[in-house]
């Protein structure tokens, strides 16, 4: 997990929280859901590609990150 998230940082220029609430991962589309922090209210924002969306809370901080297509990392 530790490698996709860091992946993930560098291909986004993102800096992502270390501590993981949840996981979860679509076997049918190859897509991976990790929550850093579980919120009532987040809204998601694709990066540039579309590969990868994340999501941010009220104030503005990374709650989560879903990867559209974990081959493409």
């Amino acid at each position: 997990m530790r490698r996709v998230l860091e992946r993930v940082e560098r291909k986004c220029g993102l800096r992502l929280p270390r501590r993981v609430v949840a996981v979860g991962y679509g076997d049918d589309v190859g897509d991976l859901f990790v929550r850093f922090e579980c919120v009532e209210d987040s809204e998601g924002e694709p990066t540039e590609d579309g590969r990868v969306i994340v999501y941010y809370d009220r104030r503005g901080s990374v709650v989560a990150v879903e990867i559209t297509d974990i081959t493409t990392l």
